[in-house]
């Protein structure tokens, strides 16, 4: 540990550990598989950064946060160690770059998205080299029950043992023990090598009020406009509710920034650096923020609306105070909040006709089939979410097997385009693939693979390796677009019917799960038990005593049943305006699930292909709950 130390202080400046690090890198230096559970601002990163630099061979990091593998590798390099990312917005050229590299010997640290590290060609690369450590954080992932369950973790166990690392770590801010023991199943981690910490932290202050609208702006003025109030993050349910949050509060005077996945990549980053480099005090944001920004000064965490599950109110509240001091963690709730939790819950749920699309396509195409996950969930109007749940119970059900990926477009750019260049690049093809390359070049604009190919998956993959030959060349640069993932069909279904029916079941499963989490909050929020105890016992953790600061330990009192506003009636002009949009027989509407998804002002996958969002009867019923909205969609 004393060698440990020196490269502690070296490189990351610090001459002590926090308390659980000391545990887990112990483990990880004797080679033994570990699962770190340390809560948000629990230092989850030193655990694998510190130990790989004494170890002999690459460490590969695999995470699904972009922006934490960006400040990291960055950070990482300011430091002079030798790190690289590897992610969905890497180009070719820049992956060719970073695969040479780590093929070289030149790098110490890989970090990998999870669909990266899937990736046949990154396998084999690290297949030949010597792997000293795999560490998947955010490892709560490949829990299907979980929170925020990615199914492209499924597939982590095995390629990790492909690699045969010298150990595996496993890392998570937030696991219940049902969880912990599903990843260290998955991973091979016996239950005295996990290591866990508390998730209690006495600096922050839990605190709940149940308001109006109205009574909700008022409380956001109170925190955020006293001193220390900032810099400050206010969670909100969906985007349109966080850009007027933001307005709101510039224009009360106090500066605030929105911050949702309908931003563009660019804005999303210059919103986040904003705030990281304290030029915009506060941050409106749903989920989607947060996750790998390491900010320690943040003062106050605001959930507009309830967060959607113990694990995210824990994990969203835990990105204040990771400087130590006191800071403040506040809900504001009315029983109306409880009503759109649940309405978004169930507005998920895709309906028969969507279930049986989707496994229609998917079956139809033969033993092998290839999926556009863009299509099939925009045209059924489905989740990616649950697009890809169905896709991974399909697997692990025997169903499909992956078997590679490809692309719907692409756009050849020749460096030079006179006609002697031209004949350069193309000599050497034979006439068939020299005519298709050449039709490619002359269109100067982007081309359907999948048509060229006349939808055949053997020659879709043949033209795209004749493409990147002709890339190698180095006088032409491709383009590539709109992502293909390919399966082998291992066995068809007797029954389209039976099968649709398993999936719906699962979905089913799933909307239960997502209610119960939702109940599960605001029956702390109401509690007069202490909230922190409550929070962490949702962990399987006790605490010996009371918080002693949150709104139950200093007397404040809450309305065990919240208040509901009074709903209005379809009004017969609405009801006449819904008439009118049935007529116009738009596809994207042709369900009562997606009509009534429309009428509620739901963001889903076929509102934002044929923007439907700009409509001006878009959410004219988002007062009410969707399953009510639902039986009016299926009576109109």
């Amino acid at each position: 540990m004393s060698d440990l130390t020196r490269v502690l202080e070296a490189n990351f400046g610090h001459r002590s550990l926090r308390p659980g690090q000391g545990e887990v890198i112990e483990r990880v230096l004797a080679g033994v598989n570990t699962l770190a559970v340390l809560p948000t601002g629990g230092g989850k990163s030193l655990c694998y950064q510190l130990p790989v630099l004494t170890m002999d061979g690459l460490g590969v990091v695999i995470s699904p946060l972009i922006a934490l593998m960006r400040d990291q590798v960055e950070g990482l390099v300011a430091k002079g160690v030798a790190a690289v990312k590897l992610d969905s917005t890497t180009g070719e050229l820049e992956r060719e770059e970073v695969m040479a590299r780590v093929a070289a010997g030149e790098v110490k640290l890989l970090y990998l998205s999870p669909e990266r590290l899937a990736d046949t060609a990154m396998i084999k690369l690290l297949r030949g080299l010597k792997i000293a450590l795999v560490a998947i954080d955010e490892a709560h992932c490949i829990a299907e029950w979980g929170h925020s369950f990615r199914p492209s973790y499924i597939r982590l166990p095995r390629v990790v043992r492909l690699l045969k690392p010298g150990v595996v770590l496993a890392l998570t801010a937030t696991a219940s023990p049902e969880t912990a023991q599903g990843i260290r199943k998955a991973f091979g981690i016996l239950k005295r090598d996990q290591v866990q910490t508390s998730f209690f932290r006495q600096n922050l202050a839990f605190d709940v009020t149940v308001a109006d609208e109205a009574g909700k702006r008022e409380r956001l003025l109170e925190l955020l406009g006293g001193e220390g109030g900032v810099p400050a993050i206010v969670y909100a349910t969906r985007r349109g509710d966080v850009e007027e949050v933001a307005a709101f509060l510039t224009r009360s005077g106090i500066p605030a920034r929105a911050y949702h996945a309908g931003m563009s990549a660019a804005a999303r980053a210059e919103v986040q650096d904003g705030f990281v480099g304290h030029r915009y005090p506060v941050i409106c944001a749903t989920i989607a923020f947060g996750m790998g920004v390491d900010m320690p000064d943040v003062r106050t965490v605001v959930h507009y609306h309830p967060p959607k599950s113990p694990e995210g109110w824990i994990q969203e509240s835990g990105r204040a105070g990771r400087d130590g001091l006191p800071s403040a963690c506040e809900v504001l709730m009315n029983g109306d909040d409880r009503v759109s939790l649940e309405s978004l819950v169930m507005a998920k749920q895709p309906g028969r006709r969507a279930v049986e699309a989707v496994l229609q396509n998917i079956f139809s195409q033969g033993n092998r089939s290839v999926v556009s996950r863009y299509n099939l969930s925009t045209l059924n109007d489905m989740s990616v979410e649950l697009l890809d749940v169905m896709l991974a119970r399909l697997e692990t059900a025997g169903w499909i097997t992956p078997d590679g990926g490809s692309w719907m477009w692409c756009h050849v750019v020749p460096l030079r385009w006179d006609v002697a260049a031209n004949e350069r690049v193309l000599r050497g093809f034979s006439v068939r693939d020299r005519s298709v390359l050449e039709q490619m070049m002359e269109t100067r604009q982007r081309v359907s693979l999948w048509e060229l190919s006349d939808g055949n998956v053997v020659r879709l993959n043949k033209l795209v390796a004749l493409l990147r030959e002709l890339e190698a060349g180095g006088e032409v640069r491709l383009k590539m677009s709109h992502s293909l993932v390919h399966y082998r069909v291992k066995k068809e279904p007797a029954s389209l019917v039976e099968l649709t029916s398993e999936v719906i079941g699962v979905f089913e499963q799933h909307a239960r799960h997502d209610c119960e989490r939702i109940g599960k909050v605001f029956e702390t929020a109401v509690s007069r038990r202490c909230i922190a105890a409550s929070l962490v016992g949702y962990f399987g953790e006790k605490l010996a005593d009371p918080c002693g600061r949150c709104a139950s330990c200093v007397g404040k009192m809450r309305p065990r049943k919240l208040p509901v506003s009074g709903v209005a009636e379809v009004s017969l002009d609405e009801m006449a305006r819904i008439q009118t949009l049935l007529a116009e027989r738009r596809p994207a509407l042709s369900s009562p699930h997606r009509l009534a998804r429309f009428l509620c002002g739901i963001y889903s996958p076929a509102m934002m292909r044929y923007r439907l969002y700009q409509h001006p009867d878009w959410g004219m019923l988002e007062r009410m709950g969707f399953e009510e909205v639902l039986v009016i969609a299926g009576v109109v």
